[in-house]
Protein backbone atom coordinates (compact mmCIF):
# COMPACT_ATOMS: atom_id res chain seq x y z
CA UNK A 1 0.00 0.00 0.00
CA UNK A 2 2.54 2.22 0.69
CA UNK A 3 4.61 1.61 -2.71
CA UNK A 4 1.24 2.05 -4.25
CA UNK A 5 0.73 5.55 -2.51
CA UNK A 6 4.44 6.78 -3.22
CA UNK A 7 3.42 5.83 -7.10
CA UNK A 8 0.63 8.28 -7.28
CA UNK A 9 2.02 11.28 -5.17
CA UNK A 10 5.10 10.78 -7.68
CA UNK A 11 3.12 11.44 -10.72
CA UNK A 12 0.29 13.66 -9.14
CA UNK A 13 -3.24 13.24 -8.74
CA UNK A 14 -6.01 15.28 -7.87
CA UNK A 15 -9.29 14.98 -5.24
CA UNK A 16 -12.24 16.26 -7.01
CA UNK A 17 -16.39 15.90 -6.16
CA UNK A 18 -18.52 14.66 -8.87
CA UNK A 19 -21.85 15.85 -8.77
CA UNK A 20 -24.92 14.29 -10.94
CA UNK A 21 -27.87 11.68 -11.02
CA UNK A 22 -25.90 9.10 -13.09
CA UNK A 23 -23.08 8.21 -10.83
CA UNK A 24 -23.14 5.16 -11.31
CA UNK A 25 -22.84 5.34 -14.88
CA UNK A 26 -19.93 7.80 -14.47
CA UNK A 27 -17.68 4.67 -12.68
CA UNK A 28 -18.92 2.10 -14.69
CA UNK A 29 -17.79 4.18 -18.22
CA UNK A 30 -14.41 4.72 -16.28
CA UNK A 31 -13.74 1.32 -15.24
CA UNK A 32 -14.58 -0.03 -19.23
CA UNK A 33 -12.09 2.70 -20.16
CA UNK A 34 -9.44 1.60 -17.31
CA UNK A 35 -9.75 4.78 -15.91
CA UNK A 36 -8.43 4.20 -12.83
CA UNK A 37 -10.43 5.70 -9.67
CA UNK A 38 -9.55 4.91 -5.85
CA UNK A 39 -10.71 6.30 -2.81
CA UNK A 40 -14.22 6.78 -3.73
CA UNK A 41 -16.68 8.04 -1.23
CA UNK A 42 -20.52 8.91 -1.25
CA UNK A 43 -21.21 11.97 0.37
CA UNK A 44 -24.92 11.52 -0.48
CA UNK A 45 -27.35 9.83 -3.96
CA UNK A 46 -26.27 12.85 -5.88
CA UNK A 47 -22.09 13.71 -4.76
CA UNK A 48 -19.14 11.54 -4.40
CA UNK A 49 -15.70 12.25 -3.42
CA UNK A 50 -12.73 10.51 -4.80
CA UNK A 51 -9.01 10.59 -6.22
CA UNK A 52 -8.02 10.27 -10.30
CA UNK A 53 -4.64 10.83 -11.53
CA UNK A 54 -3.86 13.88 -13.98
CA UNK A 55 -4.10 11.66 -16.93
CA UNK A 56 -7.48 10.01 -16.01
CA UNK A 57 -8.75 13.38 -15.31
CA UNK A 58 -8.20 14.49 -18.53
CA UNK A 59 -9.39 11.61 -20.29
CA UNK A 60 -12.98 11.98 -17.96
CA UNK A 61 -14.01 15.02 -19.96
CA UNK A 62 -16.08 13.26 -22.34
CA UNK A 63 -17.58 10.21 -19.56
CA UNK A 64 -18.82 14.19 -18.06
CA UNK A 65 -20.40 15.26 -20.54
CA UNK A 66 -21.97 12.37 -21.29
CA UNK A 67 -23.15 11.37 -17.89
CA UNK A 68 -24.56 14.83 -17.28
CA UNK A 69 -21.98 15.30 -14.29
CA UNK A 70 -20.19 18.24 -12.64
CA UNK A 71 -16.85 17.90 -11.49
CA UNK A 72 -15.14 20.56 -8.92
CA UNK A 73 -10.79 19.82 -8.13
CA UNK A 74 -10.92 19.83 -4.45
CA UNK A 75 -7.14 19.63 -4.35
CA UNK A 76 -4.25 18.89 -6.54
CA UNK A 77 -1.67 16.68 -5.18
CA UNK A 78 2.27 15.13 -5.69
CA UNK A 79 5.09 15.88 -7.30
CA UNK A 80 3.93 17.49 -10.72
CA UNK A 81 1.91 20.37 -8.66
CA UNK A 82 4.78 21.06 -6.27
CA UNK A 83 7.36 20.88 -8.94
CA UNK A 84 4.90 23.44 -11.31
CA UNK A 85 4.23 25.85 -7.80
CA UNK A 86 7.35 26.26 -7.17
CA UNK A 87 9.24 26.33 -10.26
CA UNK A 88 10.89 29.37 -10.04
CA UNK A 89 12.55 28.52 -7.12
CA UNK A 90 14.97 26.59 -7.99
CA UNK A 91 17.52 26.05 -5.08
CA UNK A 92 13.65 24.76 -3.63
CA UNK A 93 13.47 22.61 -6.28
CA UNK A 94 16.91 20.72 -6.32
CA UNK A 95 16.58 20.20 -2.38
CA UNK A 96 13.51 18.70 -3.08
CA UNK A 97 14.87 16.61 -6.00
CA UNK A 98 18.77 15.56 -3.50
CA UNK A 99 16.08 14.42 -0.69
CA UNK A 100 13.93 12.10 -2.74
CA UNK A 101 17.46 10.81 -4.88
CA UNK A 102 18.53 10.50 -1.17
CA UNK A 103 15.58 8.84 0.23
CA UNK A 104 15.70 6.28 -3.01
CA UNK A 105 19.29 5.60 -1.99
CA UNK A 106 18.68 5.30 1.65
CA UNK A 107 15.69 2.78 0.95
CA UNK A 108 18.57 0.44 -1.37
CA UNK A 109 20.58 -0.94 1.37
CA UNK A 110 19.29 -3.59 3.96
CA UNK A 111 19.10 -1.67 7.05
CA UNK A 112 17.64 -4.20 9.96
CA UNK A 113 18.02 -8.03 9.64
CA UNK A 114 14.98 -10.19 11.65
CA UNK A 115 15.96 -13.68 12.60
CA UNK A 116 13.23 -16.96 13.46
CA UNK A 117 13.88 -20.34 14.28
CA UNK A 118 17.06 -20.13 15.87
CA UNK A 119 17.25 -22.22 19.59
CA UNK A 120 20.87 -23.92 20.06
CA UNK A 121 22.52 -21.56 17.58
CA UNK A 122 22.78 -18.04 18.96
CA UNK A 123 21.92 -14.71 16.07
CA UNK A 124 25.19 -13.82 16.47
CA UNK A 125 26.71 -17.02 15.08
CA UNK A 126 24.66 -16.59 12.03
CA UNK A 127 25.39 -12.83 11.47
CA UNK A 128 28.60 -13.55 11.43
CA UNK A 129 28.07 -16.59 9.04
CA UNK A 130 26.20 -14.39 6.97
CA UNK A 131 28.85 -11.67 6.70
CA UNK A 132 31.33 -14.15 5.20
CA UNK A 133 28.75 -14.73 2.44
CA UNK A 134 28.30 -11.09 1.92
CA UNK A 135 25.17 -10.41 3.47
CA UNK A 136 24.86 -8.30 6.25
CA UNK A 137 23.38 -4.66 7.49
CA UNK A 138 23.96 -2.26 5.34
CA UNK A 139 24.36 -4.42 1.67
CA UNK A 140 23.32 -3.32 -1.04
CA UNK A 141 19.67 -4.73 -2.60
CA UNK A 142 20.45 -4.55 -5.86
CA UNK A 143 21.82 -7.69 -7.56
CA UNK A 144 21.63 -9.51 -4.03
CA UNK A 145 21.63 -12.86 -5.10
CA UNK A 146 19.34 -14.41 -2.12
CA UNK A 147 19.71 -18.03 -3.58
CA UNK A 148 23.27 -18.37 -3.82
CA UNK A 149 23.75 -16.70 -0.34
CA UNK A 150 21.30 -19.57 0.76
CA UNK A 151 23.28 -22.40 -0.89
CA UNK A 152 26.78 -21.21 0.46
CA UNK A 153 25.34 -20.98 4.41
CA UNK A 154 24.09 -24.31 4.28
CA UNK A 155 27.98 -25.23 2.90
CA UNK A 156 29.36 -23.48 5.49
CA UNK A 157 27.08 -24.04 8.54
CA UNK A 158 26.44 -28.26 8.64
CA UNK A 159 24.03 -27.63 11.74
CA UNK A 160 21.08 -26.36 9.78
CA UNK A 161 18.91 -28.12 7.39
CA UNK A 162 17.19 -25.35 5.82
CA UNK A 163 17.30 -21.33 5.29
CA UNK A 164 15.17 -18.82 3.76
CA UNK A 165 16.12 -15.19 3.07
CA UNK A 166 12.85 -12.72 2.18
CA UNK A 167 13.74 -8.76 1.82
CA UNK A 168 10.80 -6.47 2.17
CA UNK A 169 12.25 -3.00 1.71
CA UNK A 170 14.96 -2.74 3.62
CA UNK A 171 14.37 -5.61 6.46
CA UNK A 172 15.85 -9.09 5.67
CA UNK A 173 14.03 -11.66 7.29
CA UNK A 174 15.88 -14.62 7.80
CA UNK A 175 13.95 -18.18 8.92
CA UNK A 176 16.31 -21.18 9.65
CA UNK A 177 15.67 -24.63 10.64
CA UNK A 178 17.92 -26.35 12.80
CA UNK A 179 19.47 -29.92 12.23
CA UNK A 180 19.00 -31.96 14.71
CA UNK A 181 22.35 -33.85 15.70
CA UNK A 182 22.04 -37.69 16.50
CA UNK A 183 23.67 -38.35 19.92
CA UNK A 184 27.52 -39.73 19.88
CA UNK A 185 27.35 -42.94 19.71
CA UNK A 186 30.39 -45.57 19.52
CA UNK A 187 29.84 -48.14 16.50
CA UNK A 188 28.77 -51.53 17.61
CA UNK A 189 32.48 -53.14 16.45
CA UNK A 190 34.47 -50.71 18.36
CA UNK A 191 34.74 -52.18 21.90
CA UNK A 192 33.88 -50.17 24.99
CA UNK A 193 33.40 -49.91 28.87
CA UNK A 194 30.60 -48.19 30.26
CA UNK A 195 31.48 -45.49 33.21
CA UNK A 196 29.45 -43.39 35.38
CA UNK A 197 28.95 -39.79 34.46
CA UNK A 198 28.19 -38.68 37.61
CA UNK A 199 28.28 -39.93 41.05
CA UNK A 200 25.02 -41.94 42.79
CA UNK A 201 23.90 -44.60 44.24
CA UNK A 202 22.74 -47.64 41.59
CA UNK A 203 18.98 -47.79 41.19
CA UNK A 204 18.75 -50.43 38.74
CA UNK A 205 20.73 -52.35 36.07
CA UNK A 206 19.74 -53.66 32.85
CA UNK A 207 23.15 -55.48 31.12
CA UNK A 208 22.58 -56.54 27.72
CA UNK A 209 26.18 -56.92 26.63
CA UNK A 210 29.65 -56.95 29.05
CA UNK A 211 30.48 -57.83 32.20
CA UNK A 212 29.03 -55.95 35.19
CA UNK A 213 31.30 -55.24 37.84
CA UNK A 214 28.97 -53.02 40.36
CA UNK A 215 25.30 -53.82 41.38
CA UNK A 216 22.22 -52.48 42.60
CA UNK A 217 22.58 -50.44 45.80
CA UNK A 218 26.12 -49.58 45.16
CA UNK A 219 27.49 -46.06 45.80
CA UNK A 220 29.71 -45.19 42.56
CA UNK A 221 32.00 -42.12 41.90
CA UNK A 222 32.21 -40.24 38.29
CA UNK A 223 34.61 -42.10 36.04
CA UNK A 224 33.98 -45.24 37.84
CA UNK A 225 34.29 -48.63 35.73
CA UNK A 226 30.45 -49.98 35.67
CA UNK A 227 30.28 -52.46 32.91
CA UNK A 228 33.51 -53.74 31.62
CA UNK A 229 34.12 -54.83 28.20
CA UNK A 230 37.18 -56.56 29.04
CA UNK A 231 36.79 -60.57 29.86
CA UNK A 232 39.91 -62.75 30.22
CA UNK A 233 39.05 -66.07 29.69
CA UNK A 234 41.93 -68.78 30.02
CA UNK A 235 40.55 -70.93 26.85
CA UNK A 236 39.82 -68.15 24.90
CA UNK A 237 42.09 -65.30 26.21
CA UNK A 238 41.58 -61.28 26.28
CA UNK A 239 38.08 -60.23 24.81
CA UNK A 240 37.06 -57.60 23.90
CA UNK A 241 33.06 -56.40 24.09
CA UNK A 242 30.88 -53.46 22.84
CA UNK A 243 29.25 -52.62 26.09
CA UNK A 244 25.23 -51.64 25.89
CA UNK A 245 23.33 -51.18 29.02
CA UNK A 246 20.84 -48.62 30.90
CA UNK A 247 22.46 -47.68 34.37
CA UNK A 248 19.57 -45.47 36.02
CA UNK A 249 21.05 -44.34 39.67
CA UNK A 250 20.10 -41.69 42.53
CA UNK A 251 21.61 -38.33 41.89
CA UNK A 252 22.10 -35.42 44.58
CA UNK A 253 22.79 -31.95 43.00
CA UNK A 254 23.19 -29.04 46.00
CA UNK A 255 23.36 -25.66 45.49
CA UNK A 256 23.64 -22.93 48.10
CA UNK A 257 23.21 -18.78 47.46
CA UNK A 258 23.06 -16.00 50.29
CA UNK A 259 20.49 -14.03 50.54
CA UNK A 260 19.94 -10.41 52.28
CA UNK A 261 17.13 -9.89 55.02
CA UNK A 262 17.58 -6.14 53.84
CA UNK A 263 15.91 -4.82 50.83
CA UNK A 264 16.85 -1.87 49.13
CA UNK A 265 13.05 -0.16 47.88
CA UNK A 266 12.78 2.33 45.24
CA UNK A 267 10.20 5.35 45.41
CA UNK A 268 9.69 7.69 42.64
CA UNK A 269 10.19 11.56 43.53
CA UNK A 270 8.25 12.50 40.10
CA UNK A 271 11.04 14.30 39.01
CA UNK A 272 12.39 13.39 35.83
CA UNK A 273 14.39 14.62 33.01
CA UNK A 274 15.32 13.50 29.40
CA UNK A 275 17.65 13.34 27.09
CA UNK A 276 17.39 13.15 23.27
CA UNK A 277 20.00 11.62 20.91
CA UNK A 278 19.91 10.57 17.56
CA UNK A 279 21.96 8.19 15.94
CA UNK A 280 22.69 8.11 12.21
CA UNK A 281 24.37 4.91 11.04
CA UNK A 282 27.08 4.22 13.37
CA UNK A 283 27.34 8.31 14.09
CA UNK A 284 25.89 9.51 17.31
CA UNK A 285 24.47 13.01 17.33
CA UNK A 286 23.51 14.40 21.38
CA UNK A 287 20.58 16.79 21.44
CA UNK A 288 21.35 18.14 24.57
CA UNK A 289 24.44 20.35 25.90
CA UNK A 290 24.35 19.21 29.71
CA UNK A 291 25.11 15.41 29.71
CA UNK A 292 25.36 15.20 33.93
CA UNK A 293 22.41 13.80 35.34
CA UNK A 294 21.07 15.77 38.48
CA UNK A 295 19.78 13.41 40.72
CA UNK A 296 21.84 10.44 42.77
CA UNK A 297 19.55 8.08 42.53
CA UNK A 298 18.01 7.59 39.57
CA UNK A 299 16.01 4.84 37.21
CA UNK A 300 16.94 5.13 33.53
CA UNK A 301 14.38 4.46 30.84
CA UNK A 302 15.21 4.09 27.37
CA UNK A 303 12.85 4.86 23.98
CA UNK A 304 14.09 4.17 20.60
CA UNK A 305 11.77 5.49 17.77
CA UNK A 306 13.32 4.28 14.22
CA UNK A 307 12.57 6.19 11.25
CA UNK A 308 10.66 4.16 8.86
CA UNK A 309 8.76 4.61 6.01
CA UNK A 310 5.63 2.25 6.46
CA UNK A 311 6.33 -1.27 8.37
CA UNK A 312 9.26 -2.69 6.40
CA UNK A 313 11.32 0.48 5.00
CA UNK A 314 12.77 1.84 7.73
CA UNK A 315 16.58 3.54 7.55
CA UNK A 316 19.46 3.75 9.60
CA UNK A 317 18.08 6.44 11.47
CA UNK A 318 17.08 6.66 15.01
CA UNK A 319 15.85 9.19 18.08
CA UNK A 320 16.87 7.63 21.28
CA UNK A 321 15.20 9.36 24.50
CA UNK A 322 16.35 8.40 26.93
CA UNK A 323 14.48 9.78 30.19
CA UNK A 324 16.00 9.70 34.31
CA UNK A 325 13.47 9.38 36.90
CA UNK A 326 14.66 10.40 40.33
CA UNK A 327 13.90 7.51 43.35
CA UNK A 328 14.73 7.68 46.57
CA UNK A 329 16.06 4.58 48.07
CA UNK A 330 14.40 3.19 51.26
CA UNK A 331 15.40 -0.16 53.42
CA UNK A 332 13.49 -2.45 54.69
CA UNK A 333 13.49 -6.02 56.50
CA UNK A 334 12.15 -8.60 54.86
CA UNK A 335 10.98 -11.97 56.55
CA UNK A 336 12.85 -15.16 56.99
CA UNK A 337 10.07 -17.33 55.35
CA UNK A 338 10.32 -14.44 52.20
CA UNK A 339 14.58 -14.68 52.09
CA UNK A 340 13.75 -18.80 51.99
CA UNK A 341 11.64 -19.18 49.56
CA UNK A 342 12.73 -16.33 47.20
CA UNK A 343 16.59 -18.07 47.51
CA UNK A 344 15.07 -21.38 46.81
CA UNK A 345 12.89 -20.27 43.81
CA UNK A 346 16.59 -19.22 42.63
CA UNK A 347 18.04 -22.25 43.29
CA UNK A 348 15.59 -24.58 41.70
CA UNK A 349 15.82 -22.87 38.41
CA UNK A 350 19.51 -23.16 38.54
CA UNK A 351 19.77 -26.76 39.03
CA UNK A 352 16.31 -27.75 37.02
CA UNK A 353 18.65 -26.00 34.08
CA UNK A 354 20.97 -27.86 34.39
CA UNK A 355 19.32 -31.42 34.09
CA UNK A 356 18.12 -33.17 31.01
CA UNK A 357 14.61 -33.81 30.45
CA UNK A 358 14.96 -37.62 31.20
CA UNK A 359 15.63 -36.56 34.73
CA UNK A 360 12.92 -37.51 37.56
CA UNK A 361 12.85 -35.58 40.59
CA UNK A 362 12.22 -37.74 43.67
CA UNK A 363 12.49 -34.97 46.38
CA UNK A 364 14.26 -31.69 47.45
CA UNK A 365 15.77 -30.77 50.76
CA UNK A 366 15.93 -27.17 52.05
CA UNK A 367 18.26 -25.48 54.86
CA UNK A 368 19.43 -22.73 55.78
CA UNK A 369 22.15 -20.81 57.90
CA UNK A 370 22.45 -17.73 59.86
CA UNK A 371 25.71 -15.62 58.30
CA UNK A 372 25.01 -12.61 60.78
CA UNK A 373 21.62 -10.33 61.25
CA UNK A 374 21.37 -9.26 57.75
CA UNK A 375 22.18 -12.49 55.47
CA UNK A 376 21.28 -16.24 55.65
CA UNK A 377 22.88 -18.90 53.66
CA UNK A 378 20.22 -21.24 51.74
CA UNK A 379 21.00 -24.55 50.77
CA UNK A 380 18.90 -26.47 48.40
CA UNK A 381 19.19 -30.17 47.60
CA UNK A 382 17.30 -32.27 44.62
CA UNK A 383 17.34 -35.83 44.63
CA UNK A 384 17.22 -37.62 40.94
CA UNK A 385 16.81 -40.61 39.40
CA UNK A 386 18.62 -40.65 35.90
CA UNK A 387 20.57 -42.63 33.83
CA UNK A 388 24.48 -42.29 34.39
CA UNK A 389 26.00 -44.96 32.31
CA UNK A 390 28.14 -43.68 29.40
CA UNK A 391 30.50 -45.42 26.95
CA UNK A 392 34.20 -44.95 27.05
CA UNK A 393 36.01 -46.59 24.31
CA UNK A 394 38.75 -48.88 25.23
CA UNK A 395 42.02 -48.67 23.74
CA UNK A 396 44.26 -51.75 22.86
CA UNK A 397 47.80 -51.58 23.56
Amino acid sequence: MLLVNLFNFFRGYLIILVEGYFLEKFINICARRQIYLWDVKKINSYTMKLKISIKGFKAIRPIVRKTKCRVKILAKKGIPFIMHRYRKRKTFMIGVLLFFALLWYMTSFIWVIEIVGNKDIVKEEILKYLEQCGFKVGSFKIGLDTDSIENEMMLRMDRLSWIGIEIKGTKAFIEIKERILPPKILEKHIPCNIIAAKDGVIKSMVVKSGYPVVKEGDTVEKGQLLVSGVTDSKVEGIRYTHSIASIRARTWYEKSKQIGLIREKKIKTNRKTTKYTLKIMNNKINLFVNSSIPYTNYDKITHRKEVSLGKNYILPIVLESNIFEEVRIEKEKIKIEEAITQGTELLREDIISQLSPDVEILDEKVEHIFIDENNILVKLVIECIEEIGIQDEIIKN
